[in-house]
């Protein structure tokens, strides 16, 4: 059970949040004993698809700017002593952040990353990111500045969960 404030954010759709980190449990791979950012990170969904693969010795950054969401993924997350919480700005918190990391996953708001988060994950040499992303263009403009960074667009899904509505969830992956 995921436990969020009222006011917070979740996936209206019911199969949208396991469908959605199966995708990521599935391209993320972070190794046993690696490293992982979770940006964007709400309440903890994919952190904890994150510290079930690194495992108790590795380690996973979950990066959210909304202090309510904060608390309630300490809270959903406790048992999972591997995930430390930072509230705040990504591209500021990623300044201090442990570098390299094996593997970062993604989900901003409609607006996208933009080229400063790009940048401060670029900065971190991942080897795979997962981008989820709920505005097809804005992830277009995300993924075009990783490309300028040498990463590659290796498989991209996209999932209708607003159905009769032209809105798309997409989940990219890059290497």
């Amino acid at each position: 059970d995921w436990h969020l404030d009222a006011h917070g954010f979740w996936q209206v759709h019911p199969a949208a949040a396991p469908t959605l980190a199966a995708v990521v449990a599935e391209w993320a791979e972070a190794p046993a004993g690696g490293s992982a950012w979770d940006l964007y990170a709400g309440v903890g969904l994919f952190a904890s698809v994150l510290a079930s693969q690194v495992g108790a010795s590795g380690r996973v950054l979950a990066v959210e700017s909304g202090r309510r969401a904060v608390s309630d993924g300490e809270r959903n997350l406790a048992d999972l002593p591997q995930v430390s919480w930072q509230a705040g700005r990504v591209e500021h918190v990623l300044e201090a952040a442990e570098k390299p990391v094996d593997v970062v996953v993604l989900d901003p708001p409609r607006k996208g990353a933009g080229k400063a988060v790009v940048e401060s994950i670029v900065a971190g040499s991942p080897d795979r990111i997962v981008y989820v992303a709920c505005d097809p263009a804005a992830l277009a403009r995300d993924l075009a500045t990783f490309a300028s960074h040498g990463y590659l667009l290796t498989d991209l899904r996209a999932f209708d969960a607003f159905p009769m509505t032209h809105h798309v969830e997409c989940v990219a992956l890059l290497s």
